[in-house]
């Protein structure tokens, strides 16, 4: 689920820049809740796994007759419209392209696609069940450069997908939207090492006087914002595509490019081929969904950008959450990596490659 920005006064910066539902502690809910939830209101019985999560509660749930669905329950700090944004963008995936590797809607007995739940202790969170999408996550198995292309090819696919839609809650602001890079401020600041507070400075100082005045002229779009190596799945018989996208809970309407951005920054931690395997990816995403040159000449800046952002925010709310940090952190040092190799690299030799990667020499 994404993390609404809120910038209510407060005595700890870093608090104040995590915002409301970064701070709000996940639904208490167990896995007999789960499968009583899942029998009253879809009719489904079965077990049901807890999956790792750090805002919401979510379940894996297996019927009876052998069929995969996730029940996903809100951070009770979670506006509904938001988590309402998500279910109608799987919806109108499933009409626009019916073959997307997306998880699909399954409604309730009364038909709703979602509805509010009151917690035990006087929250309330609302419930949605997807199907489950079989397949191990990339990050168990590792990447090849073929699934790296097939990832970029899928990630277009869903970029043209998504043309034309738009909802109410597409425009709501995420500190994991890399456009509001600059709220980070406060959580790079707090940052202990000071050669990595410093470099994450200047590049902020650069975002935000070269790239942000640039982000509003750019093609617009409802994105999945998260494509990691731990929100897609694959067929290890099959190593070379993926089976499936996962969580949808960081969408949100910005620059079109942005999605990529985020992709491709989780394939800069190589020692050797990081630019390489950045421009496959690119070249692969451009084959199907074509990039426009103002897109490509701020590419490098967003990409780490989103870098930056899985630092300042992993280091937040590991800081604030101890008993969950190995799973806020599971991104930080591949992060770590990929500003100490990739964004140490000659900007204008960067961007000249990506450029080449699109034939925009």
């Amino acid at each position: 689920m994404s993390e609404s920005l809120n910038t209510v006064s407060t005595s700890d910066p870093v608090h104040g820049a995590l915002g409301g539902t970064l701070n709000s502690p996940p639904p208490a809910i167990d896995e007999a809740t789960a499968v009583r939830l899942m029998k009253t209101h879809f009719g489904i019985t079965g077990v049901a796994e807890t999956i790792a999560c750090e805002r919401d509660a979510n379940f894996h749930i297996v019927a009876d007759d052998g069929r995969g669905f996730t029940l996903k329950v809100s951070n009770p700090a979670e506006p509904e419209i938001n988590t309402n944004f998500q279910t109608e963008a799987l919806l109108w995936l499933q009409a626009r392209d019916p073959g997307l590797p997306v998880p699909k809607v399954v409604r309730a007995l009364d038909g709703r696609s979602e509805f509010p739940l009151v917690l035990e202790d006087g929250r309330s969170s609302v419930i949605r069940v997807l199907t489950w999408l079989e397949g191990v996550p990339v990050v168990r198995v590792g990447v090849n450069p073929a699934l790296r292309r097939d990832m970029a090819r899928s990630l277009a696919r869903l970029g043209a997908a998504f043309d034309g839609f738009d909802h109410p809650a597409s425009g709501h602001e995420i500190l994991w939207d890399v456009k509001n890079a600059a709220t980070l401020r406060p959580l790079i600041e707090a940052l202990k090492e000071p050669g990595l507070r410093g470099q994450l400075t200047a590049e902020l100082d650069h975002f935000e006087r070269a790239v942000l005045p640039v982000l509003p002229t750019l093609r617009q779009r409802v994105v999945h914002n998260d494509l990691n190596l731990h929100n897609v799945v694959l067929d290890p018989a099959d190593p070379d595509r993926i089976t499936g996208i996962l969580d949808f809970g960081d969408m949100v309407k910005t620059p079109l490019i942005i999605d990529l951005a985020v992709a491709v920054s989780y394939h800069t931690q190589l020692p050797e081929e990081n630019l390489a395997a950045v421009c496959d990816m690119v070249r692969a995403y451009h084959a199907v969904l074509p990039l426009e040159r103002r897109e490509v000449e701020v590419l490098r800046d967003l990409v780490v950008a989103r870098l930056m952002t899985t630092v300042a925010i992993t280091e937040g709310r590991a800081a604030r959450y101890p008993q969950n940090a190995a799973y806020i952190l599971r991104n930080n040092g591949p992060a770590r990596e990929g500003l100490r190799l990739f964004a140490t690299l000659p900007r204008d030799q960067v961007t000249a490659a990506l450029m080449a990667a699109c034939n925009m020499e």
